[in-house]
């Protein structure tokens, strides 16, 4: 989970919002359990504006998505209320997994982080990594609730993070016998930039990536072979 800058309301969510809403309210009445029309929050427009913001990941496990795999989630449940089911800051980009998350009864949402609300620093400072498997920072009763409530701790997300792990330690290794070759004890900026590619917010898993690499390879984020010349 990494902050999401959420864009403007897309125009379509403007122009259509009071009139998909009121039809929805209208649907209640005839049946309680109605859900809204996912093909209206769900629209192509809405779709690609929530993409843009967490470059089309997850907001909240960060696993890149594809095709049928991106679905859109309510943050605030419909049933806790119906009224922000087409309200823009309440649309969120997920994966099934995380999408079929603890409900409000169980985890409300308030006792778990908001990747739209909370900064950086406040998701870093109540969750963390040890290589691939996610766990609160310091026993963060928040970090736990975030973790349990989006299923961030499942095997499949453990085996996704460990094939993106080995993936960077493939690249690390690349260029540790490159500065063995060339008796280089730093890497060069290029080099340098390969490496912190990884802890940008575009790429898949980029806080654990962070937490691995400045965990373990300190010393090749540091300073580079051109700037101790």
């Amino acid at each position: 989970m990494r902050h999401i800058e959420r864009l403007p309301e897309p125009a379509i969510l403007k122009q259509k919002h009071d009139e998909w809403q009121d039809k929805f309210e209208q649907a209640k009445k005839q049946n309680p359990k109605a859900r809204p029309d996912a093909t209206k929050y769900g629209n192509p427009e809405i779709r690609k504006n929530l993409e843009d913001c967490s470059y089309g990941k997850c907001f909240y496990c960060e696993s890149k998505l594809s095709g049928a795999s991106k679905e859109i989630d309510h943050f605030i449940e419909v049933a806790i209320d119906s009224k922000q089911a087409y309200t823009w800051t309440n649309l969120y980009l997920s994966c099934s997994n995380c999408n079929d998350k603890a409900d409000h009864n169980t985890i409300p949402v308030n006792t778990a982080l908001d990747p739209c609300r909370d900064s950086d620093e406040e998701i870093q400072a109540n969750i963390t990594f040890e290589d691939e498997c996610i766990c609160s920072q310091h026993d963060s009763l928040k970090g736990l609730n975030t973790i349990k409530k989006y299923h961030l701790g499942t095997e499949l997300l453990d085996m996704k993070r460990g094939k993106w792990l080995r993936h960077i330690m493939k690249d690390i290794i690349d260029i540790q016998n490159r500065m063995i070759t060339d008796e280089r004890s730093l890497p060069t900026k290029d080099e340098q930039q390969r490496i912190k590619r990884y802890m940008q917010p575009d790429q898949p898993y980029s806080l654990m990536s962070k937490v691995f690499l400045e965990k373990n390879f300190d010393h090749l984020l540091e300073t580079t072979y051109e700037n101790q010349k």
